[in-house]
């Protein structure tokens, strides 16, 4: 009898445990179709942006993914704004500066404002660094940094970043990297 009493526990646990994985791939097939149908959402605008600015299409919307999951009103905990995930101050730069626009300050999170400034900001950025490595860690820890890491022989042996002293930007550009592999199989 006890060896009946443990296969019913047993199977009870199968069971709970087959439900839980079924729940959980439910949950994680809602988050991919709320992600698809926000990234969709924006895909026009990204695509105008990039030829714009003459960058792939893959890359604008790796980086939105990467940056916010195509959330237009996310913010960081640094107070990056949008989609592209803008400092207010760059905005401020691009909108004055490079634009010529006098916006609201609320236009940061205006999707076809942010993506158009941010995907600007990214081709100024490898127009500077040359690559898309150097570009994305740029884009996520600031020229200025990524520039002294250039002139670190550890970190820039032949001049080229090949290592990442931040473990925070190392992980961003991996992740908009694979995001860049994903998006050019979906939009070649």
């Amino acid at each position: 009898m006890k060896a009946s009493g443990e296969k019913s526990i047993i199977t009870v646990l199968l069971v709970f445990l087959s439900l839980a994985l079924v729940a959980l791939f439910l949950a994680q097939s809602t988050v991919d179709l709320r992600r698809e149908k926000r990234e969709n959402t924006y895909v026009q605008t990204a695509k105008f942006a990039a030829a714009e600015f003459k960058i792939p299409l893959p890359l604008v919307l790796a980086v939105i993914r990467t940056e916010s999951d195509f959330r237009p009103n996310a913010v960081s905990e640094a107070g990056a704004c949008g989609l592209m995930q803008l400092l207010p101050e760059t905005f401020s730069f691009l909108q004055e500066d490079v634009f010529e626009e006098d916006l609201p300050d609320s236009a940061i999170f205006d999707p076809t404002v942010n993506i158009r400034y941010g995907t600007y900001y990214l081709s100024y950025l490898f127009e500077k660094f040359g690559n898309w490595f150097t570009a994305l860690a740029a884009y996520n820890a600031g020229e200025g940094r990524v520039g002294a890491w250039l002139k670190d022989k550890e970190l820039a042996p032949d001049g080229h970043l090949v290592h990442i002293p931040f473990s925070e930007t190392a992980q961003y550009v991996q992740s908009a990297l694979e995001h860049y592999g994903t998006y050019r199989e979906k939009y070649p």
